[in-house]
């Protein structure tokens, strides 16, 4: 009995071995195993179109190589194309940044001349204004006696009193002169010579 078991023990260890080496070389593509194994399995009844299916799906192999293929060199050239974008978009942005910064800068310019033009408005104002005190001021130094019209402009600033000279006849203004401290005198007649 011994013997018996031992014998199908070697048969199952010899079956065994030959699938395993078969298996191996099938595994290293030295054989291809599946066409005839699914031969045979095709005999069996009910599994007659194993090999058919079998056929069918190399040749649709092929044809889903072919979509992978297309659908990879599409997935790249969406990748590049992508690429692309991020990069004119950064280049929109980059120049939207720069027309924004130019924005601020024409606004700021345009404050800057606003203010000069406000100052410029109020030296003009306030220099209309002087030459209007100045004037009545001359009018009514004229209008004076020579001392109390001297008295008056050594009330004055000294750059008020030279200006309101030039506007008085040049008689009078002699005459004013005359009438104040030589000192005095002597200043206004430098400023008004120069």
């Amino acid at each position: 009995m011994l013997r018996y078991i031992a014998g199908i023990l070697t048969a199952f260890l010899f079956i065994g071995s030959v699938f395993g080496f078969v298996y191996i070389l099938e595994q290293y593509d030295y054989v291809d195993l599946k066409p005839g194994v699914l031969i045979a399995l095709s005999a069996i009844p009910g599994w007659e179109e194993v090999y058919e299916a079998y056929q069918l799906g190399l040749v649709n192999m092929g044809v889903l190589q072919e979509r992978e293929e297309l659908l990879a060199a599409k997935a790249d050239a969406l990748a590049s194309e992508a690429e692309q974008l991020e990069a004119e978009r950064q280049s929109l942005i980059e120049q939207l940044v720069a027309l924004q910064e130019k924005e601020e800068y024409l606004a700021l310019q345009e404050r800057k001349m606003a203010e000069q033009q406000a100052e410029f408005r109020l030296a003009q104002q306030t220099e209309a204004a002087n030459q209007d005190r100045q004037v009545r001021a001359a009018r009514l130094l004229e209008a004076m006696s020579p001392d109390v019209a001297g008295e008056n402009l050594l009330k004055m600033p000294f750059e008020m009193g030279v200006a309101v000279l030039t506007l008085i006849e040049p008689r009078k203004a002699s005459r004013i002169l005359e009438s104040m401290p030589a000192e005095e005198s002597a200043k206004y007649m430098a400023a008004l010579s120069d």
